[in-house]
């Protein structure tokens, strides 16, 4: 147990973080290098912005990259070996105040079993750009998940459309082979890596588009994939009673033009 003094306590007496009022993005370096940074503060500031409206976080992109690129920087002269330096970065806002986290960052399996939440998700006010720290909902899903021996939740609204996984975005691909991803709204974030696959692949000429995803179009999907900038882009091998084999597919093509977390970008 840890008791707060009151100087301790000052922090967490802030009206923003009493009532959840914090904005943040997460992100890797890979390789040496800071994926996506640009794309991460864009929507970090806007975000920002959006919440509290006052401060004009947008002014000071600048700075802040700056400051992080300095932060990792000298993270990777400390270490010597800038080719391996792999790290995770979170990044929050709350009022006037930015605070950056950074750790090892630890890899995930490219593949994993997904089965649907009961939580059933409603169109609200937050934008798509706007990535709240607020969690519960999705970790007591995935704690029920987890007792099934699932590795994720996918959330459904109530057209049984899907929206999204617990922190990450999905695309299906058709049995005719087409790439389809759900629109970004108040109920599916506007992820970065969801962002940057989409636009390299229509880059590339693949068959991609933005649009709705019924449940019934999930249950005929050839495949499914989930994106997120920590864990990148992963194969489903297993949604509820369907299987997938990853053998052959076309994200084993993907994942050679885009990478796994978007390092070939």
């Amino acid at each position: 147990m840890k008791i707060l003094s009151s100087e301790m306590a000052q922090h967490y007496q802030i009206s923003s973080l009493q009532r959840g009022h914090l904005i943040f993005t997460s992100f890797i370096s890979y390789n040496g290098k800071i994926l996506f940074l640009d794309s991460h503060l864009e929507r970090l500031v806007k975000g920002a912005d959006f919440l509290f409206p006052d401060i004009g976080w947008s002014q000071n992109f600048e700075k802040i990259k700056q400051y992080v690129e300095g932060v990792f920087k000298n993270t990777m002269d400390r270490s010597g070996d800038q080719s391996m330096n792999n790290n995770y970065f979170r990044l929050t806002i709350f009022d006037d105040c930015l605070h950056l986290q950074q750790k090892a960052f630890e890899t995930h399996n490219d593949s994993l079993k997904l089965m649907s939440a009961l939580k059933v998700k409603t169109a609200g006010l937050i934008p798509p750009f706007v990535k709240l720290s607020n969690y519960l909902e999705s970790d007591l899903e995935l704690a029920r998940a987890k007792f099934k021996s699932y590795d994720d939740v996918l959330f459904f609204d109530y057209a049984q459309n899907i929206t999204e996984a617990s922190t990450s975005n999905i695309f299906i691909v058709t049995t005719g082979g087409a790439i389809i991803t759900p629109t970004p709204s108040s109920i599916i974030l506007d992820g970065v890596t969801r962002k940057k696959l989409l636009e390299k692949l229509q880059y590339l000429g693949f068959n991609i588009k933005e649009a709705p995803v019924s449940k019934s179009d999930l249950l005929k999907a050839r495949e499914i994939w989930l994106t997120n900038s920590v864990k990148g882009v992963r194969f489903v091998e297993q949604f509820e009673e369907l299987m997938f084999d990853k053998n052959d597919t076309l994200f084993q093509k993907v994942i050679t033009v885009f990478g796994r977390y978007g390092e070939l970008v």
